[in-house]
């Protein structure tokens, strides 16, 4: 949701391909020719990208987490490097590729680290990030004893 959102505010319009299969099939059966069907049902083993916007000038590949997270950058520039090799994306080797990480909440040291690898930052906030903090991200987080015993007594 989050990638959905940022996309149709930055990029009104554009095709967002969302979880885009990308690198080379690795799979492989020992015996028997792969044939184009085959291979296609391999590649569903394949690493896919959270998000993929082709514009005119550029293609953006995108690895969106709520929390920013330095495994992220790791992950968005591994995409960039074997999306390359993916037959369905040659078109569009002949455009700049630039490896995207999008959160919706700041973290300044995260965000510099991204940028240092080389990595665009975009943070987008949504209007439903605060239910998303209580009802996801901190769903295991300790009370304090005061919270504990008004839940207790109420």
């Amino acid at each position: 949701m989050l990638l959905r959102e940022w996309a149709a505010v930055k990029y009104p319009g554009v095709y967002l391909r969302e979880q885009v299969r990308v690198g080379p099939t690795h799979e492989s059966v020992v015996g028997v020719a792969i044939n184009p069907v085959l291979e296609s049902m391999l590649r569903n083993w394949n690493w896919y990208c959270d998000g993929l916007i082709a514009l005119p000038d550029q293609v953006l590949i995108i690895e969106a987490k709520v929390h920013p997270d330095p495994g992220a950058v790791g992950q968005v520039l591994f995409y960039r490097q074997i999306a390359i090799s993916t037959p369905e994306l040659t078109p569009l080797l002949q455009l700049p590729w630039f490896p995207v990480v999008l959160w919706a909440e700041v973290d300044d040291g995260v965000a510099k680290f991204a940028q240092q690898m080389g990595c665009r930052v975009e943070v987008y906030t949504p209007p439903w990030i605060a239910d998303y903090l209580q009802l996801v991200q901190f769903r295991h987080r300790r009370q304090g004893k005061a919270e504990a015993s008004a839940e207790i007594e109420g």
